[in-house]
């Protein structure tokens, strides 16, 4: 039975008992709401005996949740007043195809992951209520059921619908703001499109870069290679947001796209400074993709630049630099080799010296 939160009931699912997963399990659960955690019968069994924990820079939030694959959506008769999706892009429209037979189509999908994958969800699956977010801090798993914050940071969440490129959102109910809330403070966009994709182009610049080089995010603007081809694969994720004709709100109100589309030694040196803004504040945050390479997983690359490289050439726009990076972190996730510094290095003085 949901509890009473808001003046509201609240039954909440979440998808995937990773970091982002647990941190808000936790944080939701510890308030009220009845929290559904979906994940592997491995998973359920752990849960069982376990509460979902999320550790901050300032406290531990623990709380219990109810651990459930997706058969028991329909066994135990569930109906949850919204899903949060925290699952890889990877596996997620396979995922929403199954759970359209378990819930009903009019729920709420809450999409806490990178990329355009909110966007697909509307596109592909019969769920038409889908909210696009926008995560601003950095957590890692510590151990199964534990999240740690790496970094402060805000969420910020707006309705997907039908016009892909710059519509202004739809109403976001304010039970789904609440509950966000919890986890980190949330706003909502009046343009989910832009902030999703500056967001976006951040993703694809960052993390593989750090990921081809091994290098924390608070490593990134220290190497000089690193910086110069952060700033190469802007320029081009630049040419394809001006393809689209996409407004882009700044960064946390701060970074704009401009700010690192750069010609000059100036031009350089303000972006360096504009890089160590985006990434100081994560110092030593290990990105998302790196700790994929470094578990052995799939990363998602296909859904950051490969998505961005896919909608280029759509438009003809060339992206050398990106579809590089894409190479590369293959070779590193077929075992061809390792990240490292002196990896990135080679990828840089090729391009220099070709």
């Amino acid at each position: 039975m949901a509890k009473e939160v808001g003046g509201e009931l609240m039954n909440i699912v979440v998808v995937g008992p990773g970091a982002i997963g647990c941190a808000v399990a936790a944080s939701i659960g510890s308030k009220g709401s009845s929290v559904y955690l979906l994940g592997r019968e491995y998973h359920k069994e752990h849960f069982t005996k376990n509460p979902a924990v999320f550790k901050t820079k300032d406290d531990e939030i623990s709380s219990e949740v109810t651990p459930i694959t997706i058969d028991d959506l329909t066994k135990d008769n569930i109906k949850p007043d919204a899903v949060l999706i925290t699952l890889k892009a990877n596996f997620t429209i396979e995922f929403m195809k199954e759970l359209e037979n378990h819930i009903p189509h009019d729920t709420f999908i809450v999409s806490l992951q990178n990329g355009l994958i909110a966007q697909d969800i509307y596109d592909q699956t019969a769920f038409k209520n889908v909210i696009a977010c926008v995560v601003g801090f950095n957590i890692f798993t510590e151990s199964i059921g534990v999240a740690v914050q790496a970094s402060a940071g805000d969420i910020v969440i707006g309705r997907v619908m039908d016009d892909h490129f710059g519509t202004e959102t739809g109403d976001v109910p304010e039970f789904i703001l609440e509950q966000l809330n919890l986890a980190a403070p949330t706003s909502i966009s009046s343009n989910i499109t832009s902030d999703v994709w500056m967001k976006l182009m951040i993703n694809s610049t960052i993390n593989p870069i750090c990921a081809l080089g091994n290098l924390t995010l608070g490593e990134l603007y220290m190497q000089a290679d690193a910086l110069k081809l952060a700033l190469w694969v802007w320029k081009e994720l630049v040419h394809v947001v001006d393809a689209l004709k996409l407004k882009l709100n700044p960064f946390q109100g701060q970074l704009h796209a401009n700010m690192l589309y750069t010609y000059d030694i100036i031009s350089y040196g303000i972006s360096r400074t504009v890089v160590y803004r985006m990434t100081g504040l994560h110092g030593d945050a290990i990105v998302s993709m790196l700790q994929d390479l470094r578990a052995g997983k799939t990363t998602e690359i296909d859904f950051l630049n490969g998505r961005v490289v896919e909608i280029g050439k759509k438009y003809k726009v060339d992206m050398p630099i990106n579809e590089l990076l894409i190479k590369n972190i293959k070779k590193l996730e077929n075992g061809d080799s390792k990240p490292s510094k002196g990896y990135l290095k080679k990828i840089y003085r090729d391009l220099v010296l070709a």
